[in-house]
């Protein structure tokens, strides 16, 4: 599906909300909708719903970029982030991309993942204690917007600064990321990991189940 021309693309998926953009697209959306740079599983459902808003597109597209794929910080780490992220913000499309195209390259089992999606902490057994820092920064990202004292005197310690800079960065963005997946109804990608049992995409209490 990804390696044809875009204006002939089957039916594009539906959303409940906001519709992918059809074709035709002028040239800068196309190059970026042609984007391969994930490979077969790649985020085109969220490429063309951003191509509504193409200046914006391009600059989310490479803050993405520029996390996953021109960082410092270790794959591993940057994941742990990420994915601990996708299921606080209950953002399906955000983890099951994530744990479907990262999770097995990076070395996260099963076991792993299922305790960064649904455990309210790390299991000790699971992780290094640099890994479960990394969950505790996200969760206190979560829940209070900055990190503690203690967690910051820990980052520190185990990385050195542009590393912590893009540790806070990758969860930051990632929280934006689904912000703008869950209000908008981004289809979920064929082939993308779905939600485990017990844990269900974000919906504002008394709207219909998504």
């Amino acid at each position: 599906m990804f390696s044809v021309p875009v204006d002939s693309l089957p039916t594009l998926a539906e959303s409940s909300r906001l519709p992918l953009r059809a074709p035709p697209y002028p040239p800068e959306v196309a190059a970026r909708i042609h984007d391969n740079a994930f490979g077969a599983l790649s985020p085109q459902n969220l490429r063309l719903v951003l191509a509504h808003q193409p200046a914006l597109a391009g600059a989310f597209q490479a803050m993405a970029q520029q996390i996953l794929f021109k960082g410092a910080l270790p794959e591993r780490q940057r994941e742990i982030a990420i994915i601990r992220t996708g299921a606080l913000t209950r953002s399906e499309y955000e983890w099951g991309m994530h744990v479907s195209i990262y999770a097995q390259r990076c070395g996260l089992d099963e076991a792993q993942i299922s305790d960064l999606t649904l455990a309210p902490t790390p299991s000790e057994s699971l992780w290094t204690p640099a890994e479960r820092w990394i969950v505790r920064m996200v969760d206190e990202l979560h829940q209070h917007s900055t990190v503690s004292s203690a967690t910051w005197q820990a980052l520190r310690s185990h990385w050195p600064d542009d590393q912590i800079v893009e540790l806070i960065l990758a969860s930051s963005f990632y929280h934006m990321a689904a912000y703008f997946l869950n209000s908008t109804a981004v289809p979920l990608e064929a082939g993308a990991a779905r939600f485990p049992v017990g844990l269900q995409q974000a919906c504002v209490p008394g709207d219909p189940a998504p």
